[in-house]
């Protein structure tokens, strides 16, 4: 989803007015500061993943801010400060600690923001299309945000811990690439899906989808994630190859294989790692860090766990036997 490094552009001003600029150029809002410390510091980081944009922001200001109707859906987590957000009938308050969907594609919103340190995460309303696809391919029900606030604390910790990933993702910066770009950009819409309350996830599986669940599924699909594991692909690319829908093709693999259609493709993104370990030279300075990120895999200790089980010893081993 992704063909290029994450691109980090960094702003610290004392101005709020150039703050004002700065968010803008983020979330397309209206802003206008009514109150401008003269000696805090504005500071803005934001990740340009292309499949998604991660924010940091620390706004010492008070904003109003109205927002026109764009493509995306903006889901800000509140670290201190204060906010508040209203979007059609809805409206909020939110403080420290608190986890809220800002904005709804194609819905106007308003609000103020003060003295807020916040990260929010930006997602295009087709990524979120493409999610609903694996609950719903055949759009029973439109995707509608029934609820833009989490469900329970247990999911707004589970948003949290994808927001932690995003940013671990972008940190990585140039070596960030495709295979982790756009596995994190699936799994930040699919928490979406789990954490916010809307209108497809739940629905149990329709019968064509029990019937397509065959053993000539998870062929067509295994032969699919086999020669395209070096490229971004996920759930709904590899269920559109085996011709079945994404519940379909997690029904065909846990019935005949005992595992799902990503772990599966882990596997063999693994095993592709392995061979790249084999091959590199380690006095070229190559490391087991990039390898791992260079088929998918963010965190060296949990690479290295998994690669240990698979193979019986360290990534570090096989570099340099």
């Amino acid at each position: 989803m992704s063909d290029g490094p994450v691109r980090l552009t960094e702003t610290r001003t004392r101005s709020g007015h150039e703050a004002q600029g700065l968010l803008q150029a983020a979330y397309g809002r209206e802003f206008r500061a009514r109150s401008l410390p003269r000696d805090r510091e504005h500071h803005m980081r934001r990740f340009d993943a292309d499949a998604f944009e991660y924010s940091e922001m620390a706004l010492p200001a008070h904003f109003e801010f109205a927002k026109e109707p764009q493509g995306t859906l903006v889901v800000v987590s509140i670290e201190s400060g204060q906010a508040r957000r209203r979007m059609g009938r809805q409206e909020g308050n939110y403080a420290a600690g608190d986890v809220y969907v800002g904005h709804v594609p194609m819905q106007e919103c308003s609000g103020t923001a003060a003295d807020v340190l916040a990260s929010a995460v930006t997602l295009p309303a087709g990524l979120l299309a493409q999610a609903a696809a694996t609950v719903d391919a055949r759009r029973v029900r439109p995707l509608r945000f029934t609820g833009l606030v989490p469900a329970d604390p247990q999911h707004a910790a589970h948003w949290e811990r994808m927001r932690a990933y995003a940013g671990s993702v972008c940190e990585l910066g140039a070596d960030a690439g495709p295979l982790l770009i756009g596995p994190a950009a699936r799994l930040l819409a699919g928490a979406v899906l789990q954490v916010f309350p809307n209108t497809v996830v739940g629905q149990e599986p329709t019968l064509p989808d029990t019937r397509d669940a065959t053993p000539s599924t998870t062929a067509r699909a295994t032969v699919y994630i086999d020669e395209h594991a070096h490229t971004d692909i996920g759930l709904s690319d590899i269920a559109a190859a085996a011709q079945v829908t994404p519940r379909a093709l997690q029904s065909a693999f846990r019935q005949h294989l005992d595992t799902t259609p990503m772990t599966y493709l882990r596997r063999v993104r693994l095993g592709h790692a392995h061979a790249a370990l084999k091959d590199a030279d380690p006095l070229t300075g190559v490391t087991v860090t990039q390898i791992a990120a260079q088929w998918g895999f963010l965190h060296p200790s949990r690479f290295s766990a998994a690669y240990r089980a698979e193979y019986g010893c360290t990534p570090r081993t096989t570099l340099h036997s």
